[in-house]
């Protein structure tokens, strides 16, 4: 009974589902504006994820120079670790930026639907 049951919940989320997966492009300037159209989340959730991770990368870069500070002689405790995850994450930091040139030399400069400038479209 349980086995029916869920198979008659997953085939009606299915058929659900179908309905808005079926919607046709009629040519390929209707496809590629579609993913046009959808480059601007990727490229925004893209340059979030980046942002919030080399804060945190920097973050434990920090953390490796006090912990250098309080013990030199710790062999996991090396100043080149902690200037690399410094570094690393200023670049993460960074990637929001990079993608929104990169998606503006892709697409050009006239694209709308690209955020990823500094400010995200789905906050504001």
């Amino acid at each position: 009974m349980r086995q029916r049951s869920m198979m008659v919940i997953s085939i009606s989320i299915f058929l659900l589902w179908a309905n808005y997966t079926l919607a046709q492009v009629n040519n390929i300037g209707d496809m590629a504006s579609e993913l046009q159209s959808q480059v601007g989340d990727i490229a925004d959730l893209i340059g979030a994820a980046a942002f919030i991770l080399g804060i945190g990368i920097a973050l434990l870069g920090l953390l490796k120079f006090r912990q250098h500070a309080v013990n030199p002689n710790d062999p996991s405790a090396r100043l080149s670790t902690a200037f690399t995850l410094v570094f690393v994450g200023a670049a993460m930091v960074a990637i929001p930026t990079t993608l929104g040139v990169g998606i503006g030399s892709l697409f050009g400069n006239g694209t709308a639907n690209v955020s990823v400038d500094g400010s995200l479209r789905n906050i504001n």
